[in-house]
């Protein structure tokens, strides 16, 4: 789970170094909408990304997919199925099993650490 918001991190900070937008996942999709910003790109240092829907799959130089969704409330979430992607991309093995990722996503919650703003959707707690 840790490597999976590191990844979003170190990913996000490198695309809105050279795609401002990127500072939000509402903002990303705004531009894409608007055809300020292409859907697909590729950006400096292997990273890259790939609009979909409500929702951005991030790539990191290393291959590490990160994909998050926008909420109707606003909130930029994943679900397990979003962390067994991760999983795969960086070789886990084995990869986590999913009511094992669930469980570590509620204990998250429970510590405050992460919010669960619709049932199996997480994502950071804001303020």
């Amino acid at each position: 789970m840790s490597s999976f918001l590191e990844s979003l991190d170190l990913i996000r900070r490198a695309l809105a170094s050279q795609y401002p937008e990127f500072n939000a996942l509402a903002n990303v999709l705004r531009s894409v909408r608007a055809g300020e910003l292409e859907r697909r790109a590729d950006a400096t240092g292997g990273f890259s990304y790939s609009v979909h829907g409500r929702g951005c799959l991030m790539v990191g130089p290393d291959g590490a997919e990160v994909d998050i969704d926008l909420l109707p409330d606003g909130h930029e979430a994943f679900d397990v199925w979003r962390l067994e992607m991760f999983a795969r991309s960086v070789g886990m093995d084995p990869v986590p099993r999913r009511d094992d990722l669930l469980h570590e996503c509620g204990e998250l919650v429970r510590l405050g650490a992460l919010a669960q703003p619709q049932p199996g959707w997480f994502s950071r707690r804001i303020g």
